[in-house]
């Protein structure tokens, strides 16, 4: 049973009055209190998207990064029924697990304006994250919770350790015309960690340069991801993901993009060395135009992007570095990119 809250008032004569719940007039002014004050849901969340369109086609309501690094899906209820809006959810993590840092730079920027992602979680939560986007969850906002929802929030979490639950948000009102929200959980949020790490188990850690570079070799791609690395990095700052050794220009900063990234992950000796490449960033950065960068592209190159329907900024081309050759040619397009700060490993 969903959890039922009562309130009393202790006046002067120590006697109780109690505080009368009300319904909610309206649903949006849940999500306007969340919208101006995410601390409402959890003092460790930052919003960096509204409304952020996936490539599904729904619009995610609100999306925010953990202090941990972990995406946070928040779907509110508005005039869908409670089961209606916890698959919502369902379906909109099921995007939000592949997103990689340069897709959620992307959507952070429109929403902070100006303002980059990583100024804002470390003017919040005072230093960056050790990895980004390593898991996700989801939170359902709403008025009302009926057992149905709340028995499939419960099952979710506590049979297959799934990241999910439940935000209640109830309303009081006082005689003297005071109003009070009271704010209860479907599944106690220590609760939901519990099950989340006995399903996860150890977490994953971004591959160190050697690391990745073991990965290469075993590929049989080893000396092709040296190369490449050592010399981009003389031009681009380097860092890396989960599965890739990114290239970017300018060094935490609000110009640092990446435009170019190789992944051991998916290079064979038989193909190459895998690339990817941003083709609009590369263009805005050294105002050439597409046919130029073609030019300096291997002759196997196939469209690529980051995810279907990425943005326009977040596509480009993909292709195999096969030997020196072909590195040689991507570094002298990429050599003329003005960096910042001193080289990173």
């Amino acid at each position: 049973m969903v959890e039922e809250v009562r309130i009393w008032q202790v006046d002067k004569a120590d006697s109780l009055t109690e505080v009368k719940r009300w319904k909610l007039d309206r649903e949006e002014r849940i999500e306007k209190w969340i919208s101006s004050d995410i601390s409402l849901l959890s003092p460790d969340l930052l919003i960096i998207g509204e409304q952020v369109e996936t490539a599904f086609g729904g619009r995610i309501d609100l999306l925010c990064i953990h202090r941990s690094g972990n995406l946070v899906v928040v779907e509110l209820k508005r005039d869908k029924t409670p089961r209606e809006v916890t698959a919502q959810a369902l379906d909109y993590a099921s995007w939000v697990k592949d997103l990689d840092a340069e897709g959620i730079d992307e959507i952070a920027a429109q929403h902070l304006k100006g303002e980059t992602l990583e100024d804002a979680f470390q003017s919040k939560f005072g230093e960056p994250p050790e990895l980004v986007n390593e898991d996700h969850a989801m939170l359902i906002v709403a008025s009302e919770i009926d057992d149905s929802t709340e028995r499939i929030i419960r099952y979710l979490s506590e049979t297959y350790g799934v990241d999910i639950n439940a935000v209640r948000f109830q309303f009081f009102q006082a005689q003297d015309g005071r109003e009070f929200l009271v704010r209860t959980f479907t599944v106690a949020p220590q609760v939901v960690e519990q099950n989340r790490e006995r399903r996860g188990g150890k977490r994953t850690t971004v591959p160190t340069v050697e690391q990745m570079a073991e990965e290469a070799a075993k590929a049989g791609v080893g000396e092709l991801f040296r190369q490449t690395s050592d010399r981009l990095s003389q031009y681009l700052q380097p860092r890396n993901n989960k599965t890739a050794r990114t290239f970017g220009t300018g060094l935490l900063s609000p110009r640092r993009r990446v435009v170019f990234s190789v992944v051991p992950g998916e290079s064979s000796a038989e193909k190459g060395l895998r690339y990817q490449l941003y083709s609009k960033r590369l263009s805005e950065c050294l105002g050439i135009d597409e046919n130029t960068i073609l030019s300096h592209l291997p002759p196997d190159r196939e469209r690529y992007d980051a995810w279907q329907g990425a943005p326009e900024d977040l596509r480009g081309w993909a292709g195999y570095i096969r030997n020196n050759e072909d590195i040689q040619r991507i570094v002298d397009l990429v050599k003329n990119i003005e960096r910042q700060g001193p080289p990173v490993s």
